[in-house]
């Protein structure tokens, strides 16, 4: 009779990751029992303008509790799924797990001083309230994701490719939705040009430069 012997599967990724998605989890979960129809408004925000639904300004608002939970939510699925793609490339980076976080403070205050800048201050609260939900619907369909990704670590590049295309997708969705809400608020032509220029495409081209260099090095 032939005998097999068991080999020990060593996983490519560890196993607090899991643990910290089941966090994330969690936090969803008490988001949505504190108000329950936050996700059913989130998804409207794809065909409507944030600031046309009051549970927005009410809730998710800027300073609102419920955002900042939703973008701790982001932030920390975000910073796994970079470490995650580290992992799988072989080149690891802690401090790139920032990114998210600082990318988005970076976003906040370069729209705060252009809109001070520009004196169009007020007529930027559409995109403040954008860029929240942007993030919250990152963070809602990364954890999916990422679980699925944990259990087939085999099909690893197809992860990659799909994260990449969910951030690509919500970028260039926020962007042509800024340009429209600006347009409507009648912005300035090149405040808009201005703001694309310095503010949205330099960092990502900063961004892809620092991740070629490290990667490459």
């Amino acid at each position: 009779m032939r005998e097999f012997q068991l080999v020990v599967r060593e996983s490519l990724f560890p196993s607090w990751i899991l643990y910290a998605l089941l966090i994330s989890v969690a936090i969803l979960a008490v988001v949505k029992l504190w108000r329950p129809a936050v996700y059913q408004y989130i998804s409207s925000t794809l065909v409507k303008p944030p600031s046309t639904i009051p549970y927005s300004r009410e809730n998710l608002s800027f300073f609102g509790k419920a955002n900042w939970m939703l973008l701790l939510n982001y932030f920390v699925v975000s910073a796994i799924c970079i470490y995650m793609v580290q992992l799988y490339i072989g080149e690891v980076n802690v401090w790139f797990v920032l990114i998210p976080v600082l990318y988005f403070l970076f976003q906040v205050i370069s729209l705060f001083l252009a809109g001070i800048l520009s004196g169009e201050i007020k007529k930027l609260n559409e995109h403040f309230l954008l860029l929240n939900f942007t993030y919250h619907f990152i963070g809602l369909l990364l954890i999916p994701i990422l679980i699925v990704w944990l259990l087939n670590v085999d099909y690893s590049i197809y992860f990659v490719y799909t994260a990449a295309i969910i951030f690509g997708t919500f970028w260039i969705f926020r962007v042509v939705r800024g340009i429209l809400f600006a347009l409507r608020n009648k912005v300035l032509w090149y405040y808009i040009i201005l703001y694309l220029c310095s503010l949205e495409i330099w960092p990502l081209v900063a961004i892809y430069v620092l991740l070629v260099a490290n990667f490459k090095g």
